[in-house]
């Protein structure tokens, strides 16, 4: 009985010093903004990213889910998102021959870590069928704004990834 009073509370303060801990950012540092959508320069439309870590542990594999689905044509939702560092989810219209040729209809910035059901606004909305790339980059100038001029994509690490060497993958979009 002794025992077991020794015990809770030792367990009750590791748990409150783990919590306390946070997310592992220094303080000072804000995090970054989840839901700042960059789909367009006059696009004020909202994301719908649940984060489920604010930042990922050292050695996370950056990863990209994004499946087949159908809508209005004016926003896209990438299932799941791994980030190793505060960065974009960028979906193009992808033509399938030149990636130097696809267009960029939506991006969202997005924390360090996993996140689910993010929704990306499109623009130039769908009008048709349309085959998508979702890629990850890596928020390379830290500026929170996505520049396809600067910020670099994320490369795969082991199986991970397409065969260009980067993050991303593909997924039919019909519009209704």
């Amino acid at each position: 009985m002794n025992r077991l009073r020794a015990v809770v509370p030792l367990a009750a303060t590791a748990v409150l010093a783990l919590s306390a801990c946070g997310g592992g950012e220094e303080e000072g540092d804000p995090a970054p903004a989840v839901g700042t959508t960059f789909a367009s320069d006059d696009s004020a439309a909202s994301s719908s990213a649940t984060a489920t870590g604010s930042a990922a542990a050292s050695g996370d594999v950056a990863d990209v889910e994004f499946e087949d689905q159908s809508g209005a044509g004016d926003s896209a939702v990438v299932a799941r998102v791994v980030l190793p560092v505060a960065g974009f989810v960028v979906v193009t219209a992808d033509d399938g021959d030149d990636a130097s040729d696809d267009l960029l209809v939506g991006a969202v910035a997005l924390p360090a870590g996993e996140s689910t059901d993010v929704r990306v606004p499109l623009s130039p909305v769908l009008t048709e069928d349309t085959d998508l790339e979702a890629t990850l980059y890596g928020d390379t100038d830290d500026s929170g704004t996505f520049d396809p001029e600067i910020d670099q994509q994320v490369p795969e690490s082991g199986d991970e990834g397409d065969d260009d060497g980067d993050v991303s993958e593909d997924a039919d979009y019909d519009v209704r």
